[in-house]
Parts: C-alpha cells; sequence; structure tokens
C-alpha cells in the first residue's frame, strides 16, 4: 500500500512542476520612428541555455538593418548574424559559454533599423530555437513578432487649433512661417492735446519734439506768441509831417526880419 501511495506522490509532484515550469518567450516590441532607432529582441522563461537562434523577414522598403548586437543585459553573449537587406531577411544565432538564464523579460539582442520609407511594416521572427545544457533544440513557447509604425506628421495649423480645442492654458509649440514684407520708414508726429482741440505736428527723425503740457479745464492759457506793436495811421503821420514844415518855414522868417 505504501509503495503504490509514494508513486502517486511523485507522478504528482512532476504534474505539478511541469504545469509550473514558465513558457518560454521570444518577441520584439512595436517601434515608432524617423531616421535610425534600435530595438530589442526580448526572451524570457528560459534557464541556462547554451544558444538561441531565429531568423528575421521584414519590409525592405520600410526599413533596412544596420547591426545586430549582444545586449548587456544577458553578459557574454556573442552575436553572430547575417543580414541581406536586398531581401528583407536575416539570421541571427547567440551563444554563450557562461548560460543564457532569462527567467523574466530580458534583452537578449540588439537590432538597429533605419527606416527607408513611408508606412508601416512588420518584421517577422521564424523558426526561433534555444537550446539546453545537452545541446537539444527546443522550440519557443509564445513567439510575437514586431512593428514598425509611421509617425504621423501633425502641421503647424493643426497643432494649433487641437491646442485651441483643448482649452488648454499653454500656447502651441510650433509656430507658423510668417513671410517677411518690406520694412518702411514712417515720420513720427507728436500730438499737443489742448481742450477741445487738437494739433498735429509733423516732426523728422533726427529732431527732437517737446510736447507742450496739457491745460486743465477752468485754467487761463498764457499765449506765447511776441507782443504786437501798433501801426500808427496815415493821416496822422501826414498831419505831422506838414506842420513840422510851417513850423521851419516860419522860423527862416523871423530869423531875416
Amino acid at each position: 500500500m505504501r509503495f503504490p501511495t509514494l508513486l502517486a506522490c511523485c507522478l504528482a509532484v512532476c504534474m505539478l512542476a511541469g504545469n509550473a515550469s514558465a513558457e518560454t518567450r521570444i518577441m520584439i516590441p512595436e517601434g515608432s520612428f524617423e531616421g535610425t532607432a534600435d530595438l530589442p529582441v526580448i526572451i524570457s522563461g528560459i534557464t541556462a541555455a547554451t544558444g538561441v537562434s531565429f531568423e528575421l523577414s521584414y519590409d525592405k522598403d520600410t526599413v533596412r538593418i544596420e547591426s545586430i548586437t549582444a545586449s548587456s543585459e544577458i553578459p557574454g553573449s556573442n552575436v553572430i548574424p547575417r543580414i541581406d537587406n536586398d531581401a528583407g531577411y536575416a539570421k541571427v544565432a547567440v551563444t554563450n559559454t557562461e548560460g543564457i538564464s532569462a527567467a523574466e523579460s530580458a534583452s537578449l539582442a540588439v537590432i538597429r533599423f533605419t527606416r527607408v520609407g513611408s508606412g508601416e511594416g512588420t518584421v517577422t521572427i521564424q523558426n526561433p530555437q534555444w537550446s539546453d545544457t545537452q545541446f537539444v533544440a527546443n522550440n519557443f513557447d509564445v513567439v510575437l513578432d514586431g512593428n514598425i509604425v509611421s509617425l504621423e506628421i501633425v502641421t503647424p495649423a493643426e497643432t494649433a487649433a487641437s491646442s485651441s480645442s483643448s482649452g488648454g492654458s499653454s500656447s502651441s509649440s510650433s509656430a507658423s512661417i510668417a513671410t517677411p514684407t518690406s520694412e518702411r520708414t514712417v515720420t513720427p508726429a507728436v500730438t499737443a492735446t489742448v481742450p477741445r482741440a487738437t494739433t498735429v505736428l509733423p516732426v523728422s527723425s533726427n529732431d527732437t519734439a517737446e510736447t507742450p503740457p496739457a491745460v486743465s479745464p477752468g485754467t487761463t492759457t498764457e499765449s506765447t506768441q511776441p507782443p504786437v506793436t501798433p501801426k500808427a495811421a496815415p493821416g496822422f503821420c501826414m498831419a505831422t509831417v506838414f506842420t513840422a514844415g510851417l513850423s521851419g518855414i516860419a522860423l527862416l522868417l523871423y530869423r531875416r526880419s
């Protein structure tokens, strides 16, 4: 009775251990970029693997692969890539004498992409395998392909419209381009404020004009004009000359007599 019971317990433990073991995963995350960017190859659920291999298929009209290098998250790894951008294909082998262990998600390799066209594309992982300490090849349980997402180009007008419609208090970061206009020289003018009258005096650019002080209502404005000299009447002048002539003639006659 004891032997069958012990055997049943051993089988139950083995089944629980098998169910509790983590599934192996390999994936490439989604990326949205212009120019050049690095995307990691992430693995998980592997302990003491001697190597990992996989193939990549991608749209050659959207991106090209510049390089595939080992990630610093798993020290001691050596990456052997074979890249064919004309065909949109790459084959990668990663070895590590210290063993590749990634119970949780960790970056195995880094792929450097350069965008060569607009639009979207898929980076497909093909035939991914990992080898154990006995160099037995095993397939990954879960494979998740990567996606290259195109950036949405927003014009300054759309950015300003979205900023104003959101009711935000901050100003839009993009600015429209203003067309330069020809410069014009405007002659300045000085306005003197007087009750019920406004006088505009043109001023040249090299002169300094003074504005007379404004006169408050109820006060008398002093005149700054020079005093006017009264003119003599024409008749008065002629009478004076005639009288002076008669006086001179009378004086001469008096002296002769």
